[in-house]
């Protein structure tokens, strides 16, 4: 069972998300709250919900790579991370105020206390093994380098070129499939 966790201003169902339903459909793209701690709370009853009955492996792309670090690490789950964002309280700090979702054509304010509540995900020593991490160089929202040095250890796909919305993501499909299947 996939579970995604969408990125910073984006939904379940995004470029990302619609293609994991269509190579895994039933994998679970729920759209998360900009409210970290709410993001948290669902995606912990969704592990909680379907983990009595299926295997769960998440996929984190951008801020959702950032909570599925945590969450990997909380209840021991295999994680495939895209162009993950490391320390998301630090790199979210500039887009504090009107935040638009182009997916939906809303918006919210992200505000200091939020950006703040980020700190308690921040996983400062991973488990290797659990990790299966996808990096374009091309990502111009982050620097590849970062994740490359933290997950050094893990399991480390770098493609030349991309961006932060990882070119050619279907290309993966195997490897997330394959990543999800090992124990």
């Amino acid at each position: 069972m996939l579970l995604y966790l969408h990125g910073f201003r984006s939904v379940g169902l995004c470029y990302k998300g619609k293609q994991i339903i269509t190579f895994a459909p039933d994998a679970l793209t729920p759209n998360l709250s900009y409210v970290p701690t709410l993001a948290i709370a669902l995606a912990e009853s969704l592990i909680a919900e379907y983990s009595k009955a299926h295997k769960i492996c998440l996929i984190g792309s951008s801020l959702g790579g950032y909570y599925a670090t945590f969450l990997a690490q909380k209840y021991h789950l295999k994680a495939v991370l895209v162009n993950p964002v490391i320390d998301a309280y630090k790199t979210l700090l500039p887009a504090i105020g009107r935040v638009n979702v182009p997916y939906q054509k809303t918006s919210f304010f992200w505000s200091l206390n939020l950006v703040e509540s980020l700190k308690q995900y921040f996983v400062d020593s991973i488990t290797p093994e659990l990790y299966c991490v996808l990096l374009q160089k091309g990502d111009q929202v982050l620097d590849y380098r970062i994740a490359a040095h933290k997950f050094k250890d893990s399991k480390l796909i770098i493609q030349e070129g991309g961006s932060h919305h990882f070119d050619n993501f279907m290309s993966q499909k195997d490897t997330i499939l394959k990543w999800a299947e090992e124990n």
